[in-house]
């Protein structure tokens, strides 16, 4: 059986099918595709921008800004055909739909203003080009802006302001609200017909419902300062407005919303736009009323005058007003108006300042203002009308000196009334004084009250203690009357039972608290002294200069000195004591120095009429001669400061007189009080020396001398005392007390304080040394001349030297001593050589001393030791340089 199987055959069928390989190419295609049309679509556009300049414009690292994000990059710099320079710059593609006709472009740079700082983040990433976006078709070629454009925000309210000058507006300055920045200018320029500044400015969209048909806007720029009478008064609105400017504004609440294309005007201040209430006031005249006068209430400003005209019909003059906003609501029914005028008198000066200023209205609310309605239209009085009648009481004195009409009354410093009227009594023998006394103070009147003149100046003074107390500047001129009651009153409507009494006015007040009686016989008093004082009958005695009494008569007493009586008004008596001392405050002492002319004087009437002064005396002073008579001294320190009396005897008075000083170290410490010549004929100057000195200088061996001018070659000394007049000095001792001295004309030629070694020297003749000429020692004055005199046998001449006592170590018994003054001359062939110690030697003298350092040291000279004065200098003498150590 046969099972083979046939094997089948395959069939081979041939197909043509893409091989997978190709598909790289085709996606690299693709991917080429797309990478173009990246290309095609994103690439980056090349513009040119115009600048002046390319100042902080760098290639490949200046970039173009539009808010902040980069779009392009500066990529070439070149010069422009005509002028500046063209920046080629890349766009990037994203941005360039934004490249049109009226596209800007400028650079921003740091920049700092009063106002702000720009551009402040170019300091550390350079300057940039920012770009604004613009309309119309699309261009590559730009001309860049000088500066930033003109930047409102979205939605700002802009505004037009005129302005008649531009003052300190400028772009950026801030606009306000009540304190609050809600604006600012944005451009500041010419009006069209160059009559006025166009100013626009925008307000924040927030706040431009502030802005009214009827808004107000003015200027805040700056400082505004305004002397008036109330002070020195300087306006500043902010720190930011007195730098940068400011412009600020009011709204009405009940105003319209503003019109369409409204231009405000921008005043110069808060007056200029007459915001506030305005009044109408009737005036029967304008005496010196200003334009703008103010109102005033109580010194401050509430208003001013804005117009005044004339009204034919009603008479009179018509000011419009205007009333600062916030003191409105005082102007009411019964509120008063007056002007306050300068008023010039004896017994008042007011409104001094009106002469310059002008006068004022014043202004005075009714007294239930809270209750009364609001009133336009007032009357203006010519003074403040009072608001009750005055009392009139009636005063007497028999002297109405410093009394005017209209001089003040007051009680305890407050002013209660005035005079009205002065006149003659019935029988002419005092002065009736009429005064007005506000209703309101008559209760202080009562039948105890006593009235006395008011002098303005109060002078309390005593040996010890001065005490003053001055009124107000305006009491010191007009005087016045106060009134003093002895036990307090109590305030009370009814009125006084003492109203038609009449009262005296005492002259003080401190009289008036005594009571005396005015009437009684004056005190006379004799004075004696030994010269007629530059007085005359009449001339006043004063009390602490209140006048009390006056000089009566003169005459010779019978011991030969004059006599001057005096009456003391008869309410001081009590004043008058045994102790009490009198002097002379007549005319005008001079004391006239280098330093200047001092003139002292107790008043302008003392120095025309003269007049004798009295206090109560110190301890120890001898008021009275011995017949009881009281003395009349020259001066007040002579009256009431026990002095000592000392005698100096000089040979001559070398222009001395009464009344020359006395001097201790330049304090002034007495004065001669009198000259004279003793048996001898010397000079005797008895000077007066103050208590507290006397201890001092009383002893035998003090030294007094008179200080002179004196002119040499050697230099001027003392040459106050050719205006001054000369004076005596003292140099205090230590010994014995004493009263009797031997004074010199020259000062003494060794301080007691430097007397030291006294030695002698001799020479042929005394050269040019003379008394206090200096002994040098290295250049170093060590001493002086002392004394000079002719030796024993007149051969020659000793030289007494006074060596300091921190000097006198120096002295060696082989010291040499040479002339130090003049000069030397030597002449010879090659020329003259002139030699000399110094200017001062050359002019002053002296002498010169050294000690041999070739020996050993030798020992020190003695008080009376001589030596010979050499001619000439050695050379070699100056080359010594022992050591001479102190002991």
């Amino acid at each position: 059986m046969n099972n083979q199987t046939t094997p089948l055959q395959a069939n081979i069928e041939k197909r043509h099918v893409i091989s997978s390989i190709w598909l790289l190419p085709l996606i690299a295609l693709l991917l080429g595709g797309w990478v173009l049309f990246q290309h095609l679509t994103h690439a980056n556009t090349e513009i040119k921008i115009h600048f002046d300049n390319a100042d902080s414009i760098i290639t490949d690292k200046t970039k173009i800004r539009y808010k902040g994000v980069i779009v392009g990059t500066v990529k070439k710099i070149e010069l422009n055909a005509t002028e500046g320079v063209n920046i080629i710059a890349d766009i990037e593609a994203h941005a360039a739909f934004m490249l049109r006709e009226n596209t800007q472009f400028w650079l921003v740079s740091p920049k700092a203003t009063l106002t702000s700082i720009t551009g402040l983040d170019t300091v550390f990433s350079g300057s940039y080009i920012n770009l604004q976006p613009g309309d119309g078709a699309e261009t590559d070629t730009f001309d860049a802006l000088l500066d930033q454009p003109i930047n409102i925000p979205d939605n700002a309210l802009l505004i037009n302001l005129q302005s008649e000058s531009a003052g300190s507006i400028n772009v950026g300055t801030p606009i306000f609200f009540k304190k609050i920045k809600v604006g600012e200018v944005a451009q500041v320029k010419l009006s069209d017909t160059s009559q006025y500044v166009d100013i626009k400015a925008f307000i924040e969209k927030k706040f431009g419902h502030l802005i009214k048909q009827h808004s107000k806007f003015w200027n805040i720029s700056g400082l505004q300062a305004n002397i008036s009478r109330a002070g020195l008064n300087l306006q500043v609105d902010s720190l930011s407005s007195l730098i940068a400017g400011g412009i600020t504004f009011s709204s009405p609440v009940d105003s319209p919303e503003k019109k369409t294309g409204q231009i405000f005007k921008l005043f110069k201040d808060i007056e200029k736009t007459e915001t506030g209430f305005a009044i109408e006031l009737t005036l029967n005249n304008i005496g010196n009323l200003p334009k703008n006068a103010g109102i005033l209430f109580k010194g401050h400003g509430i208003g001013h005058l804005a117009d005044i005209k004339y009204d034919s019909n009603k008479k009179s003059f018509i000011a419009k007003a205007i009333i600062n906003p916030q003191f409105s609501g005082m102007i009411t029914e019964n509120a008063q108006f007056w002007i306050e005028r300068t008023k010039i008198s004896f017994s008042k000066i007011s409104n001094l300042s009106n002469i310059i200023s002008g006068n004022y209205i014043a202004f005075l609310p009714a007294e239930n203002v809270i209750n009364e309605q609001q009133a336009s239209h007032f009357i203006v009085q010519d003074s403040l009308p009072p608001t009750s009648p005055p009392t009139i009481i009636k005063l007497q004195t028999d002297n109405a000196t410093g009394i005017t009409n209209g001089a003040p009354i007051s009680y305890q410093g407050l002013k209660i009334g005035e005079v009205q009227q002065l006149d003659f009594s019935d029988n002419g023998q005092y002065i009736d004084v009429l005064v007005n006394i506000d209703h309101q103070y008559q209760y202080l009147i009562n039948q105890n009250s006593h009235f006395y003149l008011l002098s303005g100046i109060n002078i309390d003074a005593t040996v010890s203690r001065i005490n003053i107390q001055t009124a107000p500047i305006d009491r010191l001129v007009s005087g016045g009357i106060g009134l003093y009651n002895a036990t307090p009153v109590t305030k009370t409507d009814q009125p006084s039972s003492a109203l038609n009494k009449t009262f005296r006015i005492y002259p003080s007040k401190q009289m008036a608290k005594i009571g005396k009686n005015s009437f009684s016989k004056p005190l006379t008093i004799t004075l004696l002294s030994k010269e007629l004082p530059s007085i005359y009958e009449g001339s006043p005695v004063y009390y602490h200069k209140f006048t009390i009494g006056e000089i009566s008569a003169f005459s010779i007493d019978n011991s030969g000195l004059i006599k001057t009586e005096i009456e003391i008004k008869s309410e001081y008596k009590h004043l008058i004591k045994d102790d009490s001392v009198f002097w002379n405050i007549s005319g005008l002492k001079v004391d006239a120095g280098l330093s200047g002319i001092k003139l002292q004087a107790e008043s302008l009437l003392t120095i025309a009429t003269g007049g004798i002064a009295v206090d109560t005396g110190t301890v120890g002073v001898e008021n009275k001669y011995s017949n009881g008579a009281y003395k009349l001294f020259d001066n007040y320190q002579q009256a009431t400061q026990k002095t000592q009396n000392i005698n100096i005897v000089f040979d001559q008075a070398y222009d001395l007189q009464v009344g020359s000083k006395l001097r201790m170290k330049g304090i002034v410490i007495g004065e001669v009080s009198s000259l004279s010549l003793n048996n001898n004929k010397d000079v005797v100057a008895t000077a007066s020396i103050q208590p507290e000195y006397t201890q001092e200088i009383a002893h035998s061996n003090s030294q007094f001398w008179i200080v002179k001018s004196e002119l040499s070659l050697s230099g001027a000394k003392n040459l106050s005392t050719l205006i001054s007049g000369v004076y005596l000095n003292v140099l205090p001792g230590d010994g014995p007390y004493s009263t009797q001295f031997k004074g010199e004309s020259q000062p003494p030629t060794v301080n007691i304080a430097q007397q030291g070694l006294s030695i002698i020297l001799t020479a042929d003749n005394a050269g040019s040394t003379d008394i206090g000429s200096p002994v040098y020692h290295r250049q170093i004055q060590i001493g002086e001349v002392v004394k000079k005199r002719l030796s024993r046998d007149a051969s020659g001449v000793e030289i007494l030297l006074n060596i300091y006592p921190q000097y006198a170590h120096l002295i060696r018994q082989n010291s040499i001593f040479w002339p130090a003054s003049g000069f030397n001359l030597d002449i010879g062939i090659t020329g003259a050589t002139l030699k000399t110690s110094s200017l001062s030697s050359l002019v002053k003298g002296g002498v010169s001393m050294s000690t041999d350092d070739s020996i050993p040291l030798q020992p020190a000279s003695s008080n009376g030791d001589s030596f010979k004065l050499q001619k000439e200098l050695k050379k070699k003498w100056l080359e010594w340089k022992l050591a001479i150590p102190r002991k």
